[in-house]
């Protein structure tokens, strides 16, 4: 619909300035449809970009959250033929942490495993992480750089102190406190936001040691993390570009 104006002064004048109008309104209405149409397509294209810069599009963090824990650590699987670059990888790597932490391997070498007693991460009954804590993580952060290197599991453990219900809020809450450490890590560009990290509050129920003894309860109070090869790891491995980490 057009504006009605004044009265013009000529009726040529008249006519030039409806023909401006249309002109402007057509123009208006054409980049109108233009804009609701690109609007319309950007999910498509934010979708189509995201699809075209994932290289692992099967790798996803939603599959993962929804698995229970013994799952999670078998997934991804390593086949035969890159087993054997996977495991040499895996062991170079554990080789730098084995001074500092107590390191373990599973999954027949192919799965780092790093505990922290809890103790030295948080003060007794309390979750908020010390800054001792603080020092004691941030070294782990050196293999996670390459977010599709490895795939992050971690489990923190209780020991059977106080009621079932104590124990689990414990558990969740340090839990929490060390997601959202990471979270940070990510938000100050430390990692990518392409790394995979699931959590795991498993309170009291998955002992390594006796509850009867200070010593055993102690050792049964830690966060384990559990390195698990990614894509990449594994597609290096079978391509054999995987080399292993120089002592």
């Amino acid at each position: 619909m057009f504006t009605i104006l004044s009265a013009p002064s000529s009726p040529t004048r008249h006519r030039l300035t409806l023909n401006s109008i249309y002109i402007t309104q057509m123009t208006q209405y054409i980049r109108y449809i233009l804009i609701t149409a690109i609007t319309a397509l950007l999910p498509a294209v934010a979708w189509a970009q995201t699809d075209l810069t994932n290289p692992y599009p099967d790798y996803n963090e939603e599959i993962f959250m929804d698995m229970d824990f013994e799952p999670n650590l078998a997934t991804p699987k390593v086949n035969k033929q890159e087993k054997k670059a996977v495991t040499k990888y895996v062991k170079s790597v554990a080789e730098q942490f084995k001074k500092k932490y107590r390191v373990d391997l599973m999954r027949e070498g192919e799965v780092m495993v790093v505990t922290i007693p809890t103790d030295d991460l948080f003060l007794p009954n309390d979750t908020m992480i010390t800054r001792r804590g603080f020092q004691l993580l941030t070294p782990l952060l050196e293999p996670m750089r390459k977010p599709y290197m490895f795939k992050i599991v971690f489990a923190l453990h209780t020991d059977d102190t106080g009621s079932e219900a104590y124990r689990e809020n414990l558990s969740s809450a340090r839990v929490a406190s060390v997601y959202d450490w990471f979270m940070d890590m990510i938000d100050q560009a430390q990692l990518s936001e392409d790394i995979i990290i699931i959590p795991y509050s498993m309170a009291s129920a998955d002992p390594i040691d006796t509850f009867e003894t200070r010593t055993g309860r102690r050792n049964n109070r830690r966060l384990e993390f559990y390195f698990i090869p990614g894509p990449e790891m594994i597609e290096k491995a079978t391509k054999k570009q995987l080399k292993e980490l120089k002592k």
